[in-house]
């Protein structure tokens, strides 16, 4: 009787001590996260962190996120606790400067219909951010995408950061052509943006104030804006070039670039067969854009004329960083000769089209220029980017239903002209090492495919066109007699034993591939129940152990 009072009294006990620490204790207990992610994934960046540190006065920041939406998908769902992490570690460095406003809005309630007051998109539920401050215009990311995700802190950023400082950053615009009438849309969107001073096509000197340059077809300007440009670079300005290399790049402009550490191609095109669409232009697809740089921010689809290819030039110790990219099916075409665009490019197989420059870089103007003196002759760090093609900004390649060219330039623009507290945060990939493996496997696999299908592809189309010719399909109502003729059995024949060549060849350059992805699969299926096995086999061994141990003996 006393031994199970004893028993109930202590379980009471127990139970209330539970209780005790969840409802009191629990709360005080410090909010310990370990990141165990190679780099830092999960963990706010210094310069992120710097960044909510130094915010001016009180933020709210609204959070909308309608995980229950029928059209979100489980990735989209996890990427929802991803952002909401990420929202929390910059209220946290903010120490009390931002406000977090977790919202999960119902349909037609009065948070879905602020949400769209502010403009969020909810295509696929609401799953944006509005931020507020007082006496400053709200700012708002319409819907944030796992597509971004490596941009998903500067994102965040530098909606704090226009907040915290909305005036607009001034910028130089400098080009060689007019381009008031050819380029409006353009104008209009950059006056909108920044601060933009335009420059005369003659200048000398870089004027006073300006840190960031937009230049539009450099190769047409005259030597001393071109010496402008250098000292401006070599003087810590950053700088974004627009230049159409089938004009033929002048000798000082494609020096500079050499000076920068880049090499431009000028004499040709080129030309992608997998990109091209009617009238010759290029359409760059999402794919062609580089997803870890901020110039692909919520840019779907580029169109392009008369593309250039830029490399990285020999020895020399800049970061070349690709942000476009050709097809692996590009090609330069020099005076109607085509070569590969590998050749044109040697950095990589797939043609560059634009690329961030950045590292130490070398004066073209060691002996100044037309009576001016000599200035600087090299810097430890230039930022820069440059374009291989200018029409993209014109208005002929910018309608009004689809503006990602020049919002791919907005981009860029907006990252050089940033304040270094928002400039320093840097894209950081969330594409893991497997990933990596499996994605260059399968280029690999996609460029043997493509260097023994070229062929075979060019005989098929070939046999279809004469089958097409010898047979006509025609619109009947009554039967028609069948040509059985030597020829059409032949080329039936060649129809029927191409595309199982081609299928054969497809099944082999994928196999090493598709055996990877199956033991990937294998283990992630099987790791689960072998561990419990291996539990349950270890239990078991140590049940049967001790059960086989001698008796002691007892004195």
């Amino acid at each position: 009787m006393h031994s199970a009072l004893r028993s109930g009294i202590t379980l009471i006990v127990i139970l209330l001590l539970f209780l005790a620490f969840n409802l009191v204790w629990i709360g005080k207990i410090p909010n310990i996260r370990w990141d165990f992610s190679q780099q830092k994934l999960y963990t706010l960046s210094p310069a992120a962190h710097q960044l909510a540190a130094t915010l001016e006065g009180p933020v709210d920041l609204y959070f909308f996120n309608d995980q229950l939406h029928p059209k979100r998908n489980s990735i989209e769902k996890r990427f929802g606790l991803r952002v909401e992490d990420l929202l929390k570690e910059y209220e946290k460095a903010a120490s009390g400067r931002i406000n977090l406003h977790i919202i999960h809005p119902a349909p037609f309630s009065e948070d879905a219909y602020k949400a769209g007051l502010f403009g969020l998109d909810d295509q696929y539920g609401l799953f944006g951010l509005i931020g507020t401050r007082a006496g400053q215009s709200a700012q708002r990311i319409e819907a944030f995408s796992s597509d971004r995700e490596a941009l998903l802190e500067y994102e965040i950023g530098h909606l704090l950061q226009n907040l915290s400082n909305p005036e607009p950053r001034s910028v130089g615009l400098l080009s060689g052509v007019s381009i008031n009438k050819s380029a409006g849309r353009l104008l209009t969107q950059l006056r909108g943006h920044f601060n933009v001073m335009e420059l005369a096509p003659h200048l000398e000197r870089m004027p006073q104030g300006i840190k960031t340059l937009m230049v539009i077809h450099p190769e047409k300007l005259p030597d001393r804006a071109l010496y402008a440009i250098d000292q401006f670079v070599l003087g810590g300005g950053k700088i974004v070039v627009f230049t159409e290399p089938s004009s033929g790049a002048p000798t000082r402009f494609g020096s500079m670039l050499a000076g920068w550490g880049v090499h431009l191609q000028t004499d040709g095109i080129l030309v992608d067969t997998t990109y091209t669409i009617p009238q010759g232009l290029l359409a760059l697809p999402r794919e062609a854009t580089n997803a870890n740089d901020i110039s692909s921010g919520r840019v779907n689809a580029l169109t392009m004329s008369s593309v250039g290819a830029l490399a990285r030039a020999e020895k020399v110790r800049t970061r070349f960083t690709p942000l476009l990219q050709g097809s692996a099916q590009s090609r330069w075409v020099i005076a109607g000769i085509s070569v590969p665009a590998d050749k044109a490019s040697p950095e990589a197989q797939r043609a560059v089209i634009a690329a961030r420059i950045e590292g130490p870089a070398y004066s073209a103007f060691t002996d100044g220029i037309g009576g001016l003196p000599a200035g600087l002759q090299k810097a430890s760090q230039i930022h820069a980017v440059v374009v291989a093609d200018a029409d993209m900004l014109s208005d002929a390649l910018n309608d009004p239903g689809n503006n990602d060219n020049i919002r791919f330039a907005l981009n860029i623009l907006d990252n050089l002209a940033a304040p270094e507290a928002l400039a320093d945060i840097r894209p950081r990939s969330m594409t893991g090492h497997t990933l990596h493996v499996l994605k260059a496997m399968g280029a690999a696999a996609e460029q043997h495919y493509r260097e023994k299908a070229g062929e075979l592809e060019l005989s098929l189309e070939r046999t279809e066109r004469e089958w097409q010719t010898l047979h006509p399909q025609a619109v009947t109502l009554t039967p028609q007699s069948v040509d059985i003729s030597t020829r059409l059995q032949a080329l039936n024949k060649e129809r029927l034993r191409l595309p199982m060549e081609l299928h054969g060849l497809k099944v082999e350059a994928y196999a090493e591939l598709q055996r990877l992805k199956f033991i990937i699969k294998l283990v992630l299926i099987a790791a689960v129940p072998l561990v419990l096995c291996l539990i349950a086999w270890a239990l078991l061994l140590y049940q049967n152990r001790r059960r086989t141990l001698p008796p002691v003996a007892f004195d």
